[in-house]
């Protein structure tokens, strides 16, 4: 297989995770606006949801090679997503107490989806080309005519999801940065850990006490982050930036849709419309891959059919790339 064609199917690959990735944070989100809004702190809520989730992650440790699965080249490149990564979560949680899901992920991706692209470029020499740059560019109106501007939209509140989708941003190119060798339960473990811990520093001042079915509501929290963060940490290392931004716009239909069966929020109409654009960018990002993925197993077909000894000269190269 020529690297191309490695390449092609990596970033397909990528795609399908982060979309799934996508799915399980916009639910956790609405489960964390229904903690928020019963006057528990955000601080409390990282703290439980991040333990909650390390004890889970102990547990598979003796299935996966112990103590050595933790074992690091990169600790400060995880250092690095755990210091700017906590203010994603926590800026984010904290929003939801004065706007609603969608307002805050749509202007979420105002901060972190133009910074994402752009960045990628000079730390990581992706190539972002018009095709890209266009489907960014057009998806963001597409988020624009979706937001339906509510009273907490302009306020100074609205800094909040700004502020986490820049730290998000940057929290994805240190996840890129890992590359794939480092694998996804590493990183998993390791933010959420330093999650939990910095969150713990503020328990004592913050905590209230919760009653089961909250309890049961962080622990469903804590069930759709460490599956979103394996998916989207996994489609962070073997997919472009620049590829995987625009995909992120689904989750303000995502939001839309939980605001609609669990607030009675009806979507109007420029959710609708906004919505299609957004959609409609990300498939066609999704065409032109899966065109390049095929234009690369005829290239290699091609090859093979000429010479059969080139694709097999290159295979311990590709293996290594």
């Amino acid at each position: 297989m020529t690297p191309e064609l490695q390449a092609a199917n990596r970033n397909l690959a990528g795609v399908g995770l982060l979309l799934m990735g996508v799915v399980f944070l916009t639910s956790m989100d609405s489960t964390a606006k229904a903690l928020v809004g019963a006057d528990y702190s955000v601080m409390q809520i990282l703290a439980i949801r991040g333990w909650l989730i390390v004890a889970a992650l102990v547990l598979i440790l003796p299935r996966i090679g112990g103590l050595s699965a933790l074992k690091t080249k990169q600790p400060f490149k995880h250092l690095l997503r755990v210091s700017v990564g906590f203010a994603a979560p926590y800026f984010f949680f904290s929003s939801l107490k004065f706007m609603g899901l969608a307002d805050a992920t749509v202007i979420f991706f105002g901060g972190a989806t133009f910074l994402m692209t752009a960045l990628s470029v000079p730390v990581f020499k992706e190539r972002v080309g018009p095709h890209r740059w266009g489907a960014v560019i057009v998806g963001f109106i597409g988020v624009v005519i979706a937001a339906q501007p509510g009273d907490g939209v302009f306020r100074i509140e609205a800094l909040f999801p700004i502020a986490s989708g820049m730290a998000y941003a940057v929290l994805s190119i240190a996840t890129r940065s890992l590359g794939p060798a480092e694998g996804a339960f590493r990183p998993v473990f390791f933010f959420n850990l330093g999650l939990a811990c910095i969150a713990s520093v503020f328990l004592p001042m913050t905590f209230i006490a919760m009653p089961g079915e909250d309890m049961t509501m962080i622990a469903i929290m804590a069930t759709l982050a460490v599956c979103g963060h394996f998916c989207i940490t996994r489609a962070f290392q073997i997919a472009p930036l620049g590829l995987l931004a625009p995909f992120e716009y689904t989750s303000i239909i995502c939001a839309a849709a939980l605001g609609y069966f669990i607030w009675s929020d009806v979507p109007g109409t420029n959710i609708l419309i906004g919505g299609g654009i957004i959609v409609s960018c990300g498939f066609y990002l999704l065409h032109r891959e899966t065109l390049a993925a095929r234009r690369e197993k005829r290239k290699e077909a091609a090859i093979l059919a000429v010479d059969p000894m080139v694709i097999t000269a290159r295979a311990p190269v590709d293996d290594n790339s």
